[in-house]
């Protein structure tokens, strides 16, 4: 019998909702979902409509851009974050390398929350953006 993760432990190991206090975390729990994906599925498809924020419990998934892969992730990262917050296509295909199990966050839920509680908005936006710099190239002087 497998044994069941607390939805808010989940979500406090998580960098975009590290700066968040127990009662924020309360909140998103309530709106998590667990889905599984096997081996070699395709959890979402470049240029797709972005509707859920995706945060990995177990397994590991590939990053694929234009035919390449550009990052491999595993338990306790993320990905979905922009696409959620601004409804955009995503910008990578992301597939399942071996069985995985995600945590999820979809749009026409989390949004609500988002636009109700400036302070949860706010430190989820410095974590995206930390991570958003952390990809950018460094200029040269």
């Amino acid at each position: 019998m497998a044994v069941k993760t607390d939805p808010i432990e989940s979500l406090r190991r998580v960098p975009i909702f590290s700066g968040l206090d127990k009662k924020e975390l309360e909140t998103l729990a309530k709106l998590v979902k667990e889905q599984q994906y096997a081996a070699g599925a395709t959890i979402v498809k470049s240029g797709a409509g972005g509707h859920g924020l995706y945060i990995i419990k177990e397994g590991r998934v590939s990053v694929v851009r234009d035919g390449q892969s550009v990052a491999t992730m595993g338990p306790g990262q993320f990905f979905g974050e922009i696409s959620v917050l601004d409804g955009g296509p995503r910008t990578a295909d992301v597939r399942a390398e071996a069985d995985t199990v995600c945590l999820t966050l979809v749009s026409w839920e989390i949004k609500p929350v988002l636009m109700d509680n400036a302070t949860i908005s706010y430190k989820m936006l410095l974590e995206t953006v930390k991570r958003l710099r952390s990809q950018e190239p460094r200029m040269q002087d």
